[in-house]
């Protein structure tokens, strides 16, 4: 029993290397304070790359968690984002001599990596060693990411006469044409984009474990469909991976014109509408997004990201009639913020009662967390698959469209925001129940500490890593 003890308290050292954007950095920081809690002796190293390292470092509360940065010279940024990831394969050299560093300055101490996604390419670098472990965090739930990279490997996709799409892995589910992204509708096999992923999936089997960023009881049918797909590979559902509000400083707080301006609004009265830190939509959807919050009536916060489209593209004018964010903000009818906002903090307020979201993971976690309703604008990658979960399966969002193409209309959003926001919409009270139990939820697996929980799934996958190590060693 001393033996077995002494194992799992060895100051091993845990190394995350997330991929290069503020949506899979965020969780991989919320991974760090984790195992940090699990294992206060444990040597925590977060991975970045020249350009990212000190923005990492900022947001880090923990000074027990170091930053290693790799050189790194990335893909001009007007490039798509398939460059980006191919570009990322160029850091293997790095990370490889940064592991065999590690090894080499403390032989007894097991290195247990955890990489992104994206990443694939390290489980090629843990290998042959065996006090390394490797691990693949999926930053995305379970039943985005099990749909994504199924559809993936089924390239290239046949539809029937109805548009859809029917998966060799999951044949009772459906997908429709308006729920694919181009580069996966046209994709045969042999693109980049279908060489790219399938690395991936291939990484993914013969991965010690993969993580997701999700909980047992939020996503029973994804993480079991997860399973299902992926039988021979442990799964550890250690989300979600979400920033507390608490955890904001008096100051942002204090300062912020936006929960300034909600602290004067009714409860549950104000729509948040906010794409993310990488998505835009074009000058005439926002035109009819405008007139549609105009024409419903019901109050709202838009905050506009300044961030690049992240398929390339040139950012697009915001299309915003003219006088619009003006007469909306002397009316008292709502903010247009073209700046970066605490989402945390605005949907945990008391007056928002929605969020118009491009339905990433990490947005919606972060709105249920709160119990709030969505509207969905999925756009991109695993997003119309997030939207489908929380529409057909959570009962928490109304769809509004489907991707950066969408022909739009002001009377389709006003009947949205209508339905999410209306003191007399039975729809409203169904997703606020639905939303409420989803809060419940994710509370417990945040704060808890049982086996389902967020810590109880770190501690045990740290066990299991620290067990093959053992093993391997013997």
């Amino acid at each position: 029993m001393a033996a077995e003890t002494d194992r799992h308290r060895r100051a091993d050292h845990v190394v995350l290397f997330p991929f290069m954007a503020q949506g899979h950095l965020s969780p991989f920081r919320c991974l760090a304070a984790l195992v940090r809690r699990c294992r206060p002796d444990a040597r925590v190293t977060v991975v970045a790359t020249s350009g990212t390292a000190d923005s990492v470092r900022a947001n880090l509360d923990d000074e027990g968690i170091s930053v290693h940065a790799l050189p790194f010279h990335p893909a001009d940024a007007s490039q798509q984002l398939i460059d980006h990831f191919l570009a990322s394969e160029s850091l293997r050299p790095a990370f490889h001599q940064f592991i065999v560093d590690l090894r080499c300055s403390d032989p007894l101490a097991d290195v247990h990596v955890v990489a992104d996604m994206f990443l694939a390419w390290t489980a090629d670098v843990a290998r042959g060693d065996h006090g390394v472990t490797h691990s693949v965090l999926l930053t995305t739930g379970g039943y985005g990411s099990a749909l994504y990279f199924s559809l993936w490997n089924s390239v290239p996709l046949v539809p029937d006469v109805d548009e859809c799409f029917r998966l060799p892995s999951f044949p009772d589910i459906r997908v429709h044409r308006s729920q694919l992204t181009d580069h996966l509708a046209a994709a045969d096999g042999g693109d980049a984009w279908s060489t790219f992923i399938r690395r991936q999936i291939s990484a993914f089997s013969r991965a010690d474990a993969l993580l997701v960023n999700t909980a047992e009881k939020l996503e029973p049918k994804g993480l079991s469909m997860l399973r299902q797909w992926l039988n021979n590979v442990p799964i550890f559902p250690v989300g979600p991976l979400l920033r507390a509000a608490s955890s904001s400083s008096p100051e942002t707080m204090t300062s912020s014109p936006i929960l300034a301006w909600l602290d004067k609004q009714p409860p549950g009265s104000v729509l948040h509408v906010s794409f993310g830190s990488l998505y835009t939509i074009s000058a005439s959807q926002a035109t009819e997004l405008a007139m549609g919050l105009e024409k419903c009536g019901h109050k709202f916060v838009w905050v506009v990201q300044p961030a690049a489209d992240v398929n390339g593209s040139e950012s697009l004018p915001l299309g915003l009639p003219d006088g619009f964010a003006e007469r909306m903000e002397a009316a008292g009818r709502g903010l247009v913020v073209q700046c970066w906002a605490p989402q945390v903090e605005i949907l945990a307020h008391s007056a928002t009662g929605g969020f118009l979201t491009h339905c990433g993971w990490n947005s919606a976690q972060e709105s249920l967390a709160c119990g709030v309703p969505m509207v969905g604008w999925p756009l991109s990658a695993e997003q119309f698959y997030n939207a489908k979960l929380l529409a057909e399966e959570m009962g928490v969002c109304v769809e509004l469209a489907r991707g950066a193409a969408a022909a739009v209309t002001r009377d389709e959003v006003a009947e949205a925001v209508e339905r999410v926001l209306s003191e007399t919409s039975e729809v409203r009270a169904a997703m606020s129940r639905k939303a409420a139990e989803m809060e419940e939820v994710i509370d417990a697996a945040r704060h808890g500490d049982g086996e389902e929980s967020s810590l109880g799934v770190t501690r045990r996958f740290l066990d299991a890593m620290a067990c093959m190590s053992s093993c391997s060693r013997s």
